[in-house]
């Protein structure tokens, strides 16, 4: 965290990273801002779930506690990448880390296309919340595959 905070200019940007990583490791999440990222990011809020997806497959899956555009920041903590730096920063709960593929069954709470860093529509986050009753819930299962046997091997 201490790399991070000489990029954060309000000072209760600077305090709540405190409250929120009082260990002082952070995790931040950061896309540049080029083609659609920008409205992604922009409907971005806290405690949104995004997800990290490849190959139909999810990868990863986070809660954004505070996002911040630094472009700065980003070459800072993403240095060495060729094009624009990862300017759009959310910082986010530790991510949880899996490769589940996106089978039918669960294209009610996820596009099977999606692909990089992306944030649940609004009507696939109902359908999670009003089936699973939690994010943490749906995170927990699929992540950590507790999927029924049945669930989990169908296509």
């Amino acid at each position: 965290m201490e790399s991070v905070l000489p990029f954060l200019i309000e000072k209760n940007q600077i305090d709540y990273l405190g409250q929120i990583y009082p260990d002082g490791k952070c995790h931040p999440w950061g896309i540049p801002e080029i083609g659609e990222n920008a409205s992604l990011w922009n409907a971005m809020a806290k405690d949104d779930l995004v997800l990290g997806c490849r190959d139909a497959s999810i990868v990863s899956a986070a809660y954004v506690w505070m996002k911040i555009r630094s472009p700065e920041l980003g070459a800072r903590l993403w240095s060495g990448g060729v094009g624009e730096p990862f300017s759009l920063i959310c910082f986010t709960d530790e991510p949880q880390w899996g490769d589940v593929p996106i089978v039918e069954q669960m294209t009610g709470y996820l596009d099977r296309d999606c692909r990089g860093f992306t944030r649940l529509a609004p009507e696939k986050r109902d359908n999670i919340l009003r089936d699973y009753g939690s994010f943490e819930t749906f995170v927990r299962l699929c992540l950590r595959f507790d999927f029924p046997f049945s669930f989990r091997h169908s296509e």
